[in-house]
């Protein structure tokens, strides 16, 4: 049974995408990528993770300040301590009030407003507070890394969707020629063999090879349809991302780029990477952070020195009475505290250690992410002069068999294959060209040095 003509990309992305409401809007690549710095739900909530971790640096500022603290209180007591207390503190003991011993011993109910400040100050806390604050600085500082670390990766990952969405579309427009042609072949063989020109082997492998191509199709189709769905998902967008806006001068700024990083040579790029890095940088400053922790863990073997001052009144009416202050001054050293402080000086250190291990795991990983980078795109930039020839030859070649079949020279099946050829040279430059931008920003992205301001995706 023959399959039944299939539908032209444009047809096929209508009914993909009919369900979205709203007009269809152009987009650049460097739209694109804007975008999906402003809209991306995953950088959004990092963002804010960097900024709650500004609040405990805020936090830890706050420990050099004194506390303060007020507060009312009303009495009702006929507790003897309690009750001559209360008449002490308020200046109301009298000579009398010693000589009726029942009357002190069982006095009657006495009450009484009080207010109270409290004034708190811790003057050494064995370095606690000092180490506390510089924690704090570097974790709020590698989070900040962080934060540029997933920005340059979101750039290239929306830069590569974004490319991959053209270049499944190129695939679609390539292998619609394909079919097209499969199918004029097709009819040409079915034609030649009612002539009794051809055999019917020649006829049934022209049916063999539209149907392939038939379903190489349908995949690009498939491909376009998933890379629009990661564009929008990388973009924070629930629907259509729109049209696609090609950028004919991407692949020279690309080139320009990449002879630029080239010039440099690959050590100074691994250099790079290892100075400017976010990722990197981040864990430097993490494991600095965690250096301070360690030593912020000594302060239990110290003694802590605070000070204190009360201010208290007392009157059995809420007007102003009798006043009186406290000043306390407190030097205590915990001799032992069931190993705590030790336990925690110890996993300060291995926790210290742990980031340590991992610094040296990353920092081979930064090396390898710039070599395996740095020779994917050397690879893709010898590639694209190959293909380009290739596709030269493959077109003169097309050309040469195609009038050959017509004065009967050749076969069916060598035109066939030159058309296959040909159309194979076409999709490899177009894959081969994408994947070379896409090389150079990873590139870039390997070294720390990625951004949606590159040059790369200055629109024309």
């Amino acid at each position: 049974m023959k399959i039944p003509p299939l539908k032209s990309p444009a047809v096929v992305f209508a009914a993909v995408f009919s369900l979205v409401a709203g007009p269809v809007h152009a987009l650049t690549l460097s739209e694109a990528v804007r975008a999906a710095i402003d809209g991306n739900p995953d950088l959004r909530a990092a963002r804010l993770d960097e900024e709650a971790q500004k609040t405990r640096s805020v936090q830890a500022v706050g420990t050099y300040l004194p506390t303060l603290a007020v507060g009312e209180s009303f009495i009702s007591t006929n507790n003897p301590l309690t009750s001559f207390g209360i008449l002490l503190n308020e200046a109301l003991v009298t000579s009398t009030q010693f000589s009726n011993l029942n009357a002190l011993n069982n006095p009657a109910n006495t009450q009484t407003f009080g207010f109270q400040a409290q004034l708190s100050e811790t003057i050494f806390s064995g370095g606690g507070r000092f180490h506390g604050l510089r924690a704090a600085n570097r974790q709020s500082a590698a989070r900040h890394e962080m934060v540029r670390w997933k920005e340059q990766m979101l750039v290239e990952q929306t830069s590569r969707a974004f490319l991959d969405v053209l270049l499944a579309s190129d695939r679609v427009s390539v292998l619609n020629e394909m079919v097209r042609a499969a199918r004029e072949e097709e009819k040409i063989a079915r034609d030649n063999v009612a002539a009794g020109k051809s055999v019917r082997a020649e006829y049934l492998a022209a049916g063999v090879h539209e149907k392939h191509l038939e379903v190489r199709l349908l995949q690009a189709q498939k491909d376009v349809t998933l890379a629009r769905i990661r564009l929008a998902r990388l973009m924070g967008q629930k629907t259509n991302s729109g049209t696609l806006i090609r950028d004919p001068e991407l692949l020279g700024r690309a080139e320009t780029a990449y002879q630029s990083l080239g010039e440099r040579g690959v050590e100074a790029l691994v250099g790079q990477a290892l100075s400017d890095r976010p990722d990197y940088l981040a864990l430097e400053k993490e494991i600095s952070a965690r250096r301070e922790m360690a030593s912020g863990a000594l302060a239990g073997f110290f003694p802590q020195v605070s000070a204190q001052g009360l201010y208290n009144e007392y009157n059995p009416t809420l007007a102003w009475g009798k006043q009186d202050y406290t000043v306390i001054g407190q030097v205590q050293w915990n001799l032992f505290n069931g190993m705590s402080d030790k336990e925690k000086r110890q996993r300060a250190s291995l926790s210290l250690l742990e980031a340590e291990y991992r610094k040296e795991d990353r920092r081979n990983a930064l090396i390898y992410d710039v070599r395996a980078a740095w020779a994917e795109s050397e690879t893709l930039f010898g590639a694209l002069k190959v293909d380009q020839g290739r596709l030269e030859e493959e077109s003169e070649e097309r050309r040469i068999v195609h009038e050959r079949y017509r004065v009967g020279l050749v076969r069916f099946a060598d035109m066939l294959r030159s058309d296959v050829a040909y159309r194979r040279a076409r999709l490899r430059l177009l894959s081969d060209r994408t994947r070379f931008v896409e090389a150079v920003l990873a590139l870039k992205k390997a070294v720390g040095a990625l951004s949606e301001k590159d040059p790369v995706f200055r629109s024309p």
